[in-house]
């Protein structure tokens, strides 16, 4: 009786919203186009099937999905996969209910052809904080039109705004206890961590994130927060509810343990790239760092070392939600040891010196979690040469610098003002890590006068990666919101030649 009453509620709701299309909770969410092939997620209001008309855009032809049942079991989601696509083209799709209703239509493009030289780009960003959500930087991210974006953790924030790893202290947050969100999703009335799992996504993904994800395909990984409480590791008791909760809200990818954590590996053009699972393996931070401390765990290693080693991708693209240089070592949690890479050094110089001693060039790591944009060059010999530099950009060639590896950090999405440090000549002659970043006055952290606002900060990067010149090139731009125009301003550049 209570699963009928809140169907119909919900139904009541959304019949009366223009945002929510017939028969669907949120829009739809494209995902990674591989092997001429695209999964899209989707999430209605009941059980049910539902399948997906599509077509290319210039093209009447059409073409179907099988039809898939949504159960309440899965929160009513669903990835269906659009088949036989065409590389470099627009489709449009709409989902079919099987009481002959359909939702609007919506649009994606696939990406260059597989396998072949072409040119791409996306933008990277992580942490996105409910409580500091009033700038729209989806919007923004869509004027920048990328092949996909990638979202490298902290997408919510399980142990803010209502700690669901404490249920009582969750239940009676002002965050957590409305009777229903924006979404029509009902709250916790299981009271499980499950439900407040499920919660956190309805609460964070809201209708501007859906407008992005409906049209521009979108790849994700997860951090301590969404994988549920600060600095966590594979010792967290909920991680298979985090696992759970984390495919009801992406479309499909192609994990390389089913059971387990989330790593996989795709390819755009002829790029690989390989999405890392920092958290479900880990070794807690607070460990003596030697060979029986690890981030990845054995198997996910050997799995990037041997896929960096056998490709042939001029550039090879990582990953990683937490950074791999010396800074933004997280201590919030007050246990001894630093929650990004530099606590895990013994596992990371395996990594540099296996990329090193087979001399693997154009490796470029993407991350998240440092909370300012950032980028420096790893595992490079003296002297550190550039082609040009000056206080907002610089340019390297791939040839001058090795297996040297570059380190790319860019969050927050949404949250208090980025932090940061001030550039360090200084730090262009240490070979541990190259610190380039230069951020403009605006862009820094003001001291706290007290009952001033919160400033909300906003970062992001947009890499372009061109495969199809010779020789090829990577371009690399950070932009933070500024405050004071209310836009996202370039502020740093680096660019990349092979």
């Amino acid at each position: 009786m209570r699963t009928k009453f809140l169907t119909l509620l919900l139904l009541m709701i959304i019949s009366c919203s223009d945002k929510i299309p017939n028969g669907l909770s949120r829009q739809p969410v494209v995902g990674i186009v591989q092997d001429n092939q695209a999964p899209i997620l989707v999430k209605t209001i009941s059980e049910g099937k539902v399948r997906i008309e599509y077509k290319k855009a210039d093209d009447e032809k059409r073409v179907f999905t099988k039809w898939t049942a949504l159960s309440e079991q899965d929160a009513f989601t669903a990835s269906l996969y659009l088949k036989d696509l065409k590389e470099d083209s627009e489709y449009e799709y709409r989902i079919e209910f099987e009481s002959g209703d359909y939702s609007k239509w919506y649009h994606f493009k696939t990406f260059p052809m597989q396998g072949e030289p072409g040119k791409f780009s996306f933008v990277f960003s992580a942490c996105l904080r409910e409580k500091y959500m009033g700038y729209d930087i989806f919007a923004e991210i869509e004027k920048v039109n990328p092949d996909f974006v990638a979202l490298l953790g902290d997408q919510m924030y399980g142990d803010y705004d209502g700690n669901l790893n404490k249920l009582e202290s969750y239940l009676s947050d002002d965050y957590a206890k409305k009777e229903l969100t924006d979404a029509g999703e009902t709250v916790l009335n299981d009271k499980s961590v499950l439900e407040a799992f499920r919660n956190k996504y309805s609460r964070v993904f809201k209708e501007n994130y859906q407008k992005m994800a409906s049209h521009i395909p979108v790849m994700a990984t997860w951090d301590d927060h969404d994988f549920g409480e600060d600095n966590s590791d594979g010792t967290y008791p909920y991680k298979k509810d985090a696992l759970k909760v984390f495919n009801e809200n992406y479309p499909a990818y192609p994990y390389e343990d089913e059971n387990g954590g989330i790593y996989y590996n795709f390819s755009i053009a002829n790029v690989d790239v390989f999405v890392l699972d920092t958290r479900w393996y880990r070794t807690p931070m607070q460990s003596e760092d030697g060979e029986e401390k690890s981030m990845l765990g054995p198997v996910q290693l050997e799995w990037l070392l041997n896929g960096l080693k056998n490709s042939g991708s001029p550039f090879k693209i990582v990953f990683s939600s937490t950074s791999l240089n010396d800074y933004g070592g997280d201590t919030s949690s007050k246990r001894k040891g630093f929650d990004s890479w530099m606590g895990y050094k013994y596992e990371r110089n395996i990594l540099l010196s296996f990329i090193e001693e087979n001399n693997i060039q154009g490796v470029l790591v993407f991350s998240g979690d440092q909370h300012y944009p950032s980028a420096h060059i790893l595992n490079w010999k003296k002297p550190l040469k550039s082609v040009s530099k000056s206080d907002k950009s610089a340019q390297y060639k791939i040839a001058d610098l090795g297996p040297a590896v570059f380190d790319f950090s860019a969050s927050p999405l949404s949250y208090k003002k980025a932090a940061g440090h001030a550039f360090n000549p200084e730090y262009q002659n240490n070979t541990d890590f190259s610190y380039e970043i230069y951020r403009p006055e605006w862009a820094h952290p003001k001291k706290k006068v007290e009952g001033a606002p919160i400033v909300i900060g906003s970062v992001y990067g947009v890499a372009e990666i061109n495969t199809a010149v010779s020789p090829a090139t990577v371009s690399v731009k950070f932009y933070e919101l500024n405050e004071a125009t209310s836009s996202m301003e370039e502020i740093y550049h680096i660019a990349i030649n092979r």
